[in-house]
C-alpha cells in the first residue's frame, strides 16, 4: 500500500474538523469564537489535541489569558508544539515576562520561529545563545533578531557580529544595522561607507540612515563650550570652529535627505544650517518674551548641552563679565540679534 505524502496527509486530516477548528489550526482568522468554543469542547473531551489547543486559543481571543493555559499546556503535553507560542503570548498579557520569554524560546526550538522572544527576554543565557546559533544555520532569520536584541541592548560589538552573519543570507536590513553598529562602535568612516554602499544597490534606506546619523552627529557636536573654555578668547575661537563644522554637517545631512526622497527632514536640517551660518542675519536667538534668565543654573546647564545657544550665552553671563562680553559680541558676529531685555 502506498504511503501519502506528508502535506496531503495533514490537509486531509485538517479538514476532518469544523470549520472554526479548521480555520484555528491552520492560523487563519476565526469568524466567530463562540461556535470555535463548542466545536472545540466537543473534540477535547474525546482527548484530541487540536481540541485543547482551539479552546485555548478561543479563550486567548476572547482576553482570557488565565483561563487559556491549562488548555495550551495540555495540548502542548499532548504533542501540539504550536502551542507554544501561544503559551508564550498568554503569559505576556498577563505580564509574566519571564515565563512568556520561556515559552517563546522553547517554540523556536520546536521550529515556530519568532521574534517575540527577542523582543521579551531580559537576558539571553550562554546555553541559549548556543542553541540559536545553531538554529541559525538552518533558520538564518535568527541572526538578524539576535542582531537586533544586542543593539537594543547596546551591546554593539554582538549585535555587529550577528549582522553580519544575517547579511551572508541576504537579509537587507542587516546590512543597515551592521552600518548603525559601527556607527555606535565608532567607526564613523566605515558606518558611512557601508550605509553608503546600501544606497547605491538601490535601498533609499541607506541614504536616510546616512542623514540622520550625521545629522545626529551634529546635533550633539561641542554643545555648552562655555563650562570648559579656560579663557574667554578660547572660548570664541573654539565656538566658531564648532558653528563652522555643525553647518557643514548640516549641509551634508540635507544632500542625504535629498537622496532619501525626505523632503520634510533635508529642510529641517536646511533650517539649522541657516542657524550656524554667519551669512544668515537678524537670527533670533532667545524668544520674544522670554523669562530664560530666571531659570536655575541647573536647568541652564543641562539645556545648554543639549545644544540649546541662548542657554549657553546666559551662563557665560554667570562666568563673569569678559565672558559674557566675549559671548554677545561671538552671537552678534554670527547674525544674532541680541535683545538685552532677555538678560
Amino acid at each position: 500500500m502506498r504511503r501519502l505524502p506528508a502535506l496531503l496527509l495533514l490537509s486531509l486530516l485538517s479538514s476532518c474538523f469544523p470549520y472554526q477548528m479548521n480555520a484555528c489550526l491552520k492560523g487563519e482568522k476565526v469568524g466567530k469564537i463562540d461556535i470555535l468554543k463548542k466545536e472545540s469542547i466537543s473534540y477535547l473531551k474525546k482527548g484530541y489535541k487540536e481540541g485543547y489547543f482551539c479552546y485555548g486559543y478561543a479563550l486567548l481571543l476572547e482576553k482570557k489569558p488565565k483561563r487559556a493555559i491549562p488548555y495550551l499546556l495540555e495540548a502542548y503535553r499532548k504533542g501540539f508544539k504550536k502551542a507554544s507560542y501561544y503559551l508564550g503570548k498568554a503569559y505576556l498579557k498577563l505580564r509574566d515576562r519571564k515565563k512568556a520569554a520561556y515559552w517563546f524560546f522553547r517554540a523556536i526550538e520546536d521550529g515556530y520561529i519568532n521574534r517575540d522572544f527577542f523582543e521579551t527576554a531580559d537576558y539571553i543565557s550562554k546555553k541559549e545563545l548556543d542553541t540559536l546559533y545553531k538554529l541559525g544555520r538552518k533558520h538564518p532569520v535568527i541572526y538578524l533578531y539576535l542582531g537586533d536584541y544586542f543593539f537594543k541592548n547596546e551591546l554593539y560589538d554582538a549585535a555587529l557580529y550577528y549582522y553580519q552573519l544575517a547579511i551572508r543570507y541576504g537579509f537587507e536590513r542587516a546590512k543597515l544595522m551592521a552600518g548603525l553598529s559601527l556607527y555606535r562602535l565608532g567607526n564613523r568612516r566605515e558606518a558611512l561607507n557601508t550605509l553608503y554602499s546600501l544606497y547605491r544597490e538601490g535601498n533609499r534606506k541607506g541614504a536616510e540612515a546616512i542623514a540622520t546619523l550625521i545629522e545626529r552627529e551634529a546635533d550633539l557636536l561641542g554643545n555648552c563650550t562655555i563650562l570648559k573654555a579656560k579663557t574667554p578668547e578660547a572660548f570664541v575661537k573654539e565656538r566658531a570652529r564648532i558653528f563652522k563644522e555643525k553647518a557643514e554637517l548640516y549641509r551634508l545631512s540635507a544632500k542625504f535627505y535629498t537622496l532619501a526622497s525626505d523632503e520634510k527632514s533635508r529642510i529641517r536640517a536646511l533650517k539649522k544650517v541657516e542657524f550656524y551660518s554667519p551669512d544668515v542675519k537678524g537670527k533670533e536667538l532667545l524668544p520674544s518674551g522670554s523669562k530664560a534668565q530666571k531659570l536655575p543654573e541647573e536647568v541652564l546647564k543641562e539645556l545648554c548641552e543639549k545644544g540649546e545657544e541662548w542657554a549657553e550665552l546666559l551662563l557665560s553671563e554667570r562666568r563673569g563679565r569678559k565672558f559674557f562680553k566675549a559671548a554677545e559680541e561671538f552671537y552678534r558676529a554670527m547674525g544674532f540679534k541680541i535683545n538685552k531685555n532677555h538678560y
